[in-house]
């Protein structure tokens, strides 16, 4: 059960998440800013979250024996050669040789898997500072784990290295289940109690999203009155 409720609050996450950087650019754009200064704002916003997230797919390229150029944590307009009109946007990127099947999978999920451990991380110490009355230390530790909540997820050239491997270990596994073999934990697994952990902080994430959305919705309705 737990491992559903992980994968339900991800799929909220990132819907908040999107929705969250929808309402801000309609924002940016009411107060007559353009889609650079948008752009601008969330690098500023999330750049702890974005350097984490470039800087774990740097260290794992590494620890994986892959060369590595150099990093960008800055915006980058990538154009796609065959159609000129369609740009995006690259919060951060990490420059690595050709890799093979092995780093593609960990150098592609090293940002969620470096996220998912500081998020279970700075939730224990969102508690003890909130325990302890440490206001100050409360708001920067929540500040941290709002852009590492909102950065952890796989970009679209990270699923892409990443999937071979994905796809391999889910046929094996779909093998296993048909020939009979299945992995039983207990209830007090370590493994349940990291996945219960984890659940929780997704969630922290998840209110503190709905909260910025209802704020900006709020900020939106005010200056459309002006």
């Amino acid at each position: 059960m737990p491992l559903l409720y992980v994968l339900l609050s991800l799929v909220i996450l990132l819907l908040t998440k999107k929705e969250m950087t929808r309402d801000l650019t309609r924002l940016i754009h009411r107060l007559g800013g353009n889609q650079h200064t948008a752009i601008i704002v969330w690098s500023i916003i999330f750049l702890p979250g974005t350097i984490i997230h470039e800087v774990s797919h740097f260290l794992f390229a590494a620890l994986t024996g892959a060369r590595t150029g150099q990093i960008e944590i800055f915006p980058e307009y990538l154009e796609d050669e065959a159609d000129e009109k369609n740009v995006h946007v690259a919060l951060g990127s990490v420059q690595t040789q050709k890799l093979n099947i092995l780093q593609g999978f960990l150098v592609g999920i090293a940002p969620l898997l470096s996220g998912i451990a500081l998020l279970i991380w700075l939730a224990a110490l969102l508690q003890t500072s909130f325990t302890t009355g440490n206001t100050w230390l409360f708001i920067l530790e929540g500040y941290f784990f709002f852009t590492i909540a909102n950065s952890f997820f796989p970009s679209w050239p990270d699923i892409k290295q990443a999937l071979p491997l994905v796809i391999i270990f889910l046929a094996a596994s779909l093998l296993a289940w048909f020939f009979g073999f299945q992995i039983f934990l207990s209830q007090t697994s370590y493994v349940w109690t990291l996945l219960n952990f984890l659940w929780k902080a997704i969630s922290l994430s998840i209110v503190l999203n709905i909260a910025i959305i209802g704020f900006l919705f709020i900020l939106h309705h005010l200056t459309s009155r002006k």
